[in-house]
């Protein structure tokens, strides 16, 4: 994982996740909003995401559990956005859940070099108290192949803004992170900030960026 950090501070994050059971989990996380209100529903939801997700059981229903919370937590017009992917190695394949999040999980397959989104439906934390938010939510398996590569971000990465003010935007980001991604995972890790630090020039990083990944042993 690699987090980048910006002079404004905000309540984006990510967290590895041990279930019981043996199986891990890998969580990206953002808040609406920047600055010290960002950052305690930040901490808030992490909190809360971190502790029912490490109960073995059905990822919907932590999420289902989580929005509840945090709908009573959060003042109006803050949200919370957050992708999570439960790895089982021992099956070769990821249960992938959407809370709202822009940046979709991202898989590199090796066998064809293609960068396929997995992105299922489902609102943000906080929008609605229970019955949207839980008919909305869609969960789904992804099989993870030898050789494959997975991502998870924020949206900080495609907001990048270069010198001319001009954004990165996803379709460049996602061709960044198809380039590195048969290097190994520390490589990928330098080469993809390398081109994010290029892109941004003097200014720098506006916002937190965080940056998961994950491949298996071809």
């Amino acid at each position: 994982a690699a987090f980048l950090a910006s002079p404004r501070f905000g309540g984006d994050f990510h967290e590895f996740i041990h279930r019981a059971d043996g199986l891990w989990g890998v969580l990206v996380g953002e808040v609406s909003g920047r600055g010290v209100p960002a950052a305690l529903i930040g901490a808030t939801a992490r909190a809360y995401l971190r502790g029912e997700l490490e109960r073995v059981g059905e990822v919907a229903d932590a999420f289902n559990r989580v929005n509840r919370w945090l709908a009573s937590d959060v003042r109006r017009g803050m949200f919370v956005t957050a992708v999570y992917a439960l790895l089982d190695p021992a099956q070769g394949r990821v249960t992938v859940a959407c809370a709202g999040h822009k940046i979709p999980l991202l898989r590199v397959c090796q066998a064809d070099g293609q960068l396929r989104v997995v992105q299922p439906e489902g609102i943000a934390f906080g929008f609605d108290k229970g019955p949207v938010f839980e008919r909305r939510l869609q969960v789904v398996e992804v099989p993870i192949d030898p050789g494959d590569r997975l991502v998870l971000a924020n949206g900080a990465p495609v907001r990048i803004q270069n010198a001319q003010g001009e954004e990165l935007g996803e379709k460049a980001f996602y061709a960044r992170v198809k380039k590195h991604s048969v290097t190994d995972t520390t490589q990928f890790l330098r080469a993809l900030r390398r081109d994010l630090e290029q892109y941004a020039g003097e200014a720098g990083f506006q916002e937190d960026i965080s940056v998961v990944t994950l491949s298996r042993n071809a």
